[in-house]
């Protein structure tokens, strides 16, 4: 079995990514710019192209969310007409969370696609239905 290799990332982090295998890529983000004294928080990103998907688990936090972005622009080359974001392993989400959520949103937009997400944790759910981005969401696949 290989071992994932390191690399450095933007904002402090570092970035565990795994070797492809049949389309799917899993980045391990392992981000250090909080309180010396807290535990790092780990965001995992799974991008799986064949199917357009990123499913999430741990932390979707502001020094995390940009990752989200960055394995959604990863789909642009993709042909699929819809991007699913599977975010029922979030942990925490928090307001730059919901800024990359957002973010995706447009980007998708932008690329002509639609961007779904499933089997969102309680805590994004109650962040994406409290800003109405869950709205904005639906007009976009009407």
């Amino acid at each position: 079995m290989r071992t994932p290799a390191l690399a450095s990332a933007s904002r402090g982090s570092q970035v565990a990514v795994a070797a492809p295998h049949r389309g799917e890529t899993t980045v391990l983000a392992l981000s250090d710019t909080r309180s010396p004294l807290a535990e790092p928080a780990l965001l995992s990103v799974q991008v799986r192209r064949t199917r357009a998907t990123v499913v999430l688990s741990g932390e979707l936090d502001r020094d995390s969310a940009h990752h989200l972005v960055d394995a959604l622009a990863s789909l642009t080359g993709t042909d699929q007409p819809c991007w699913v974001v599977d975010a029922a392993a979030v942990t925490w989400c928090d307001a730059g969370g919901l800024r990359a959520l957002a973010a995706a949103h447009a980007l998708a937009l932008t690329h002509g696609r639609r961007l779904r997400l499933v089997n969102a944790s309680r805590c994004v759910e109650r962040l994406v239905r409290l800003s109405g981005l869950d709205l904005r969401m639906a007009e976009a696949r009407a």
